[in-house]
């Protein structure tokens, strides 16, 4: 898919319809949804700088897992250069940006990340089905 913010509609859905098909709840969805709609958002913006590239997005249900994997071939990402925000510390004093890749963590069970030269960037987000199938 082109690298464009007004795909995130149809990424969401496409997100969702696999989430619920894994059996996960409305609430894991939504959760799943909202992570991958950042993971994406981070690609568009960040790796390709909001020019033109090709953002993949693959899911698939691994056990009692549901996962995403979002691929980009822009500018490579270091997660570790992200310090973790103080999420305590009143507004006016926030450094800005890092609550992004903070969400996505507390929004899935595993964010992992890798980054290739041949087979690009790769964010997996991994989410346990809690409710029974």
């Amino acid at each position: 898919m082109e690298s464009s913010l007004s795909h995130l509609a149809a990424i969401a859905e496409f997100v969702a319809d696999g989430a619920r098909q894994a059996g996960l709840s409305e609430e894991e969805v939504f959760a799943v949804q909202m992570a991958a709609d950042e993971a994406c958002t981070n690609s568009i913006e960040h790796a390709y700088g909001g020019q033109e590239g090709e953002v993949r997005i693959c899911c698939w249900a691994e056990g009692n897992e549901y996962v995403v994997r979002i691929t980009d071939f822009g500018r490579p990402f270091d997660p570790d250069s992200v310090p973790i925000p103080d999420t305590k510390a009143p507004l006016t004093e926030r450094n800005i940006g890092g609550l992004g890749l903070f969400f996505m963590r507390e929004l899935v069970d595993q964010v992992d990340f890798a980054s290739d030269p041949i087979q690009g960037n790769q964010v997996t987000l991994r989410k346990r089905r809690h409710a029974e199938f």
